[in-house]
């Protein structure tokens, strides 16, 4: 029988000693089903607990109403402080209306950042950030790099704190690319020192 993809990371992290726990089926029962999601799975690796709270996270839920999915796998850290909720993307040749200017012209020419007001903090986005940002989004596409204030999750670690974090919209489960992930995306979030 094939392996769910729960089944595969548990595999993945009990082979390499780390320590992780899931929620493979979280059913909520509501009259009014559209307003709730149905359906919640995610796996989340302990990769640093005390000093750096390092969460290597895959969650995927589903609801019947329309755009309200969400699926996504990357690698969180809690900070102490949040100013401005942040977005950066890899750039493509068009812009948006809400782009914030770095002021140094790689960060500008790379990377586009999408956030709540003009504060960007310096700990964060950097050159040296965001060249590694760029070097591991060779390897996993679709990546961003987000600072985010009072998460709200399901996940009992995330909730409520400051996190910077890498995503990518899919749960990366093939062994090597998994791999890269970690080690680069520990690498990169254990340089910024918020």
């Amino acid at each position: 029988m094939e392996k769910t993809s729960v089944e595969i990371l548990e595999e993945f992290a009990k082979n390499r000693g780390i320590k992780c726990y899931s929620n493979s089926n979280n059913v909520n029962f509501s009259l009014v089903s559209s307003e709730r999601f149905i359906n919640t799975k995610y796996v989340v690796f302990e990769l640093e607990k005390n000093a750096n709270e390092l969460y290597f996270v895959f969650f995927d839920s589903y609801s019947p109403k329309a755009y309200t999915g969400i699926t996504y796998s990357g690698i969180f850290k809690k900070i102490p402080d949040c100013n401005n909720e942040i977005k950066v993307t890899k750039r493509f040749w068009f812009d948006f209306g809400k782009r914030i200017k770095s002021n140094d012209s790689y960060i500008d020419k790379m990377v586009t950042i999408i956030g709540e007001n003009n504060k960007l903090d310096r700990n964060i986005i950097n050159s040296k950030v965001i060249m590694e940002f760029l070097e591991i989004n060779k390897a996993i596409e679709a990546l961003n790099l987000q600072i985010i204030r009072r998460y709200e999750s399901n996940i009992p670690d995330l909730n409520g704190d400051n996190f910077v974090a890498i995503k990518t919209n899919t749960w990366v489960i093939e062994e090597k690319k998994l791999e890269l992930f970690i080690e680069k995306g520990r690498e990169l979030l254990n340089e910024i020192h918020a």
